[in-house]
Parts: structure tokens; C-alpha cells; sequence
């Protein structure tokens, strides 16, 4: 109950919450200090945050480790990232959440979570606003792009030019949710260290079972169809939306497609529905309710995820339907590569074939053995990940190990020492013919041993 009432107080937090001490030392207001939106910001990363939070509460690490969230975060609050040992910086696309956190990396020693690997919108928008540190990071993508030679990456044009690369480079750890971002990353020399953290599981145990009457409701409102594909999640071209569409009409009759989620400026769905005919067979059901988009994933037969140009972003949407235990069909591209392949149907990358699509979706449709398959599958996998408390124990082992690093007087000292060989133009090949190496090596002799290094540990975990 505790922990309960802790995570309550964090999840109220606004920037008034947590008294700013101007002119204290590192540390002096906690560990570690998690930024993020949370609900109920209209993003996604909203409710990942919020069970991100509520999986460190579970497994005790708010017990060990000191831990503040700020949300939101505002221009006043740059006088409080110094403070804190570490920080965690939760960074999507979007100017409008992320533009104050992604500042605030450039203030503290950071731990970064990607949302998207290509923050190409971001950076535009920084540099819309004048804002220096987006000059700067469209100086380091561009000089970086030609280092990315997989060709997956090169098809989707959001990915070319690595515009994370500036504030990866500067950050202490980085935090993806799939090996493909581990892949992204070390594509254009990134060396900070990258943790692989799973998306977490978004919803309870209990979320779908208690979502099926509504369910059937909807369901029933959709005309109640013998085969029902609801393509979840944000509005936008990037979903291949047209395509589905037109195969929803290759599909006949039997067969609706439910487009449900948050409507995006700049995309309207009806437009293509309009444009192939289909007004009888696909429904827009926008902005919806938390409770009645889960009820749709319980009601759907199916899942349509697909990405094109795809941003190296993990599915929160397709997590959720994995949980629900739906099959469902994603482009084969990015991070998707990484779902396990008994949990999905896939269609090829780039621009999704409307033929290929309305295969896959009669495939699914004619044979309910293969959509119990996958679908369990699928939510075998889910359950696997939340019971082992995988994202949680993963924020876990990244906060740690990242603090460590910040806290040894060592890498500084390294550090200091790295700056000093740049400035004096010594080259990577020259350290590896021995320059500048005296320095380190003398360095290396005062770490302690493993008997003083274990003291030590056990002393940082004492109240």
C-alpha cells in the first residue's frame, strides 16, 4: 500500500511538486530524476511511462534508489536537473512533450529512452524555433548519414539521417525497445552504452477480459461482421491506412475494417475510404475512450499494424493487441523484424501492396485455427514479458549500471583527459599506436580491487 500511495504522489507531480535547491551539489535532491509525459497527456508515451513507473514500484527499486518525476516540465525547472545524480529522459517525436526534456539532457548527466530513432520531425521543429541545439543536431545527422548502409534503413527516409545521433552521443546510456535500435545505433558509431528494454505491458491481466461486453457492443454497432480487422493506434499516412482501405474493398463483403485511434492533423482516412468505395465496409471511430479501445482489440478478429516510412518506433498499439491475443499483420521492416515470429503475419516492406495485404487478411479470415494459433502466441509472449517484470528489470539494470558510470570519479577524469587528446589533434589511430595511453594506464591503478569494490556496493545500499 506504500508503494501505492508513492506512485500516486509521483504520478501527481507537476513542476511545483519537488522544491527547487539553487546552488546544491550533484545529488542533492535524489538519485535520479525521471522525466516524461504522463497521463493524461494525449501521447503514448504517457501511458508507457506510467507503467514503466508502476513495474520500478513493483519490483522494490523505488526502495533502493531515490527517484523523482517531473511532468510536466517547464523552462523553470532547468535550475533542478543538476541536482540529481542521473536523469531519465523519456524522448519522442513531438516538439510540443519532449522539447524542455530534450534540454534538460544537455543539463544533467542523461540516461536517454528513445521512442523514435529518427526524431526527424523533432529537430525540424527545434530549428523552426530557432533553437540552437536543433542547428546542432542536424549538423551531426548530416554528417553521419553516410555511415548507414542496412538497406531497411535506407528505404525508410525518416531513418537516413541519424537525427538522434547528437543527443545520443552526448548522453551516459540509451535506452531502445528493440535490438533493431541496438542495430540503428552502432549503424553510425554510437559508444555509449545501449540497453535493450522492452515495450512494456501497457494493460492488467484482467484489462480485456473486463473490456469484452463493451466489446460485443462495438462489435455489434459494426454490423456485427463474421470477420472484424481494427488497424489501432495514431492516424496518419505512416500506417498504410489508403492501403488498407482499398483491401478491405478486395475483401468483399463479411469482412470490416474498424480504423481506431487518435485522429492526426494532416490525414483523414475518410478521404480514402470515399476514394475506393468502401464506406460500407470500413468505419473511423476517432479519439476514443481508453476503455473503448481496448474493447475494440478484444472485439477484432485481427490486427492491421503496418509502417511506411517506419521511425524505428516499438508499437504500443501492437503490444496491446498482443496482450489481447489477437493475430495480427505488421510490415516486415525495423523493429518488427524483432517480434517473435509465431506471434505475427507479416507483409513486405516499403509502401504496403494492396493484393498482398488482402491475402494475408483472407488467410486470416478462412482459417480460425491459424488466428488461435497466433493469437496465443502472441499472448503467451505478452504474459512472458509482464510476469518476469522484463521492462521494469530492464530500467532497473540501465539506471544502475548508468549511475555507476556517473559515479566513478574515474570516467571523468577520462573524460577530462579524451577532451584534452581531441584538443591537441590526436587522431583514434594515433591512440591505438600508443599516445596519450601513459595517462590512462596510471589511471587504471587506483580502481579498487574486488574485495574494496564490494564494500563499497554494499555501503551505497545501506539507508
Amino acid at each position: 500500500m506504500q508503494r501505492v500511495r508513492r506512485l500516486g504522489r509521483r504520478l501527481r507531480a507537476t513542476p511545483t511538486a519537488v522544491e527547487v535547491h539553487h546552488g546544491r551539489g550533484p545529488g542533492s535532491q535524489g538519485d535520479v530524476l525521471f522525466a516524461g509525459p504522463l497521463p493524461p497527456a494525449p501521447t503514448g508515451i504517457a501511458t508507457y511511462d506510467r507503467a514503466v513507473l508502476e513495474g520500478l514500484d513493483r519490483i522494490g527499486f523505488t526502495d533502493r534508489v531515490r527517484m523523482e518525476t517531473l511532468w510536466p516540465v517547464g523552462t523553470q525547472d532547468a535550475g533542478r536537473f543538476p541536482g540529481y545524480h542521473l536523469g531519465v529522459f523519456q524522448l519522442g517525436n513531438n516538439v510540443e512533450f519532449h522539447l524542455e526534456i530534450y534540454r534538460a539532457a544537455y543539463l544533467t548527466s542523461a540516461l536517454v529512452v528513445l521512442h523514435d530513432l529518427a526524431l526527424d520531425d523533432f529537430v525540424r521543429g527545434l530549428k523552426a524555433a530557432g533553437e540552437p541545439l536543433g542547428y546542432m543536431a542536424a549538423r551531426e545527422a548530416g554528417r553521419l548519414c553516410d555511415e548507414l548502409t542496412d538497406p531497411d534503413v535506407i528505404r525508410n527516409e525518416p531513418l537516413r539521417e541519424p537525427w538522434c545521433a547528437h543527443v545520443v552521443r552526448r548522453a551516459r546510456g540509451v535506452i531502445v525497445h528493440s535490438d533493431f535500435g541496438r542495430r540503428y545505433l552502432a549503424g553510425f558509431g554510437v559508444r555509449t552504452p545501449v540497453f535493450v528494454v522492452p515495450h512494456p505491458a501497457i494493460e492488467g491481466p484482467e484489462a480485456f477480459s473486463t473490456a469484452a461486453p463493451r466489446g460485443r457492443e462495438l462489435r455489434a454497432s459494426a454490423g456485427d461482421p463474421p470477420f472484424l480487422v481494427v488497424a489501432p493506434g495514431d492516424m496518419n499516412e505512416a500506417k498504410q491506412l489508403d492501403a488498407l482501405v482499398r483491401s478491405a474493398s478486395v475483401l468483399g463483403t463479411g469482412s470490416h475494417v474498424a480504423i481506431v485511434g487518435r485522429r492526426i492533423e494532416g490525414y483523414e482516412p475518410e478521404a480514402a475510404i470515399e476514394a475506393a468505395g468502401a464506406a460500407g465496409q470500413v468505419s473511423v471511430h476517432a479519439d476514443v475512450s481508453d476503455a473503448d479501445f481496448l474493447a475494440w482489440l478484444a472485439a477484432a478478429d485481427a490486427v492491421v499494424d503496418l509502417r511506411f516510412p517506419h521511425r524505428g518506433e516499438v508499437s504500443g498499439s501492437l503490444s496491446r493487441a498482443m496482450q489481447a491475443g489477437v493475430p495480427s499483420v505488421v510490415s516486415a521492416t525495423g523493429t518488427y523484424l524483432d517480434v517473435p515470429d509465431d506471434t505475427v503475419l507479416r507483409v513486405a516492406p516499403g509502401p504496403t501492396d494492396v493484393s498482398e495485404l488482402a491475402h494475408v487478411l483472407a488467410r486470416l479470415r478462412d482459417d480460425a485455427a491459424l488466428r488461435s494459433q497466433l493469437g496465443a502466441a502472441a499472448a503467451r509472449h505478452a504474459e512472458h514479458l509482464r510476469t518476469r517484470e522484463a521492462t521494469a528489470r530492464g530500467y532497473e539494470r540501465a539506471i544502475t549500471e548508468t549511475l555507476a558510470l556517473v559515479r566513478d570519479p574515474g570516467r571523468k577524469a577520462m573524460a577530462i583527459w579524451g577532451k584534452s587528446l581531441v584538443d591537441a589533434g590526436i587522431t583514434e589511430d594515433m591512440v591505438a599506436q600508443g599516445f596519450g595511453m601513459e595517462y590512462a594506464r596510471a589511471l587504471r591503478s587506483f580502481e579498487p580491487g574486488p574485495e574494496v569494490a564490494a564494500s563499497q556496493r554494499n555501503f551505497e545500499r545501506s539507508p
